[in-house]
């Protein structure tokens, strides 16, 4: 019998079989509950970083971008348009039901476009750079508040860098 071309649904392969996880060494059983488990590369303590002489932001910066270069790292979508629509809802006002109208907002949103790890290093870099300009010390707090973007992503990491560290790339 010929499959529902429309209904296929392809699904991922493993590379390889399982078991994938392990339960996590020294875990005492509490009782109604399983033991944690951990991944099979990390089985005897969690992994903090990537690897062992990356232990700043700066240096995951690097080794991110040493490492996978100009693959995608970060994407954004921009708005393209706004869209405005009134329905009418049913809404219950002194005890009766009325239908009002409500307004929706809508956003059209352009396709993604990316950053590779290297443009994104620079971007971080430069923000880095722009906070050592400004004056701040490594005892300093600079506080970001904005909405998610690839932008905001890049300054968080660039205001965790180093001051002194800046200066060497």
């Amino acid at each position: 019998m010929p499959q529902d071309l429309k209904k296929l649904a392809p699904q991922a392969q493993a590379a390889r079989r399982g078991p994938y996880t392990t339960e996590a060494a020294g875990a005492q059983q509490v009782e109604g509950e399983t033991i944690p488990r951990r991944n099979l590369a990390s089985k005897d303590q969690l992994k903090l970083t990537p690897s062992p002489d990356v232990t700043t932001m700066y240096e995951v910066l690097r080794y991110a971008s040493a490492k996978y270069g100009n693959a995608k790292a970060v994407g954004a979508r921009r708005i393209v348009n706004k869209i405005n629509e009134t329905k009418k809802i049913k809404k219950m006002i002194d005890g009766k039901e009325q239908e009002v109208d409500k307004n929706w907002e809508y956003f059209e949103l352009s396709s993604y476009t990316y950053k590779s790890f290297v443009e994104f290093e620079k971007m971080a870099l430069a923000v880095g750079s722009a906070v050592q300009a400004l004056g701040f010390k490594p005892e300093d707090r600079l506080h970001l508040f904005a909405a998610t973007s690839m932008q905001w992503l890049a300054s968080a990491h660039g205001g965790h860098l180093h001051p002194e560290i800046i200066g060497q790339n």
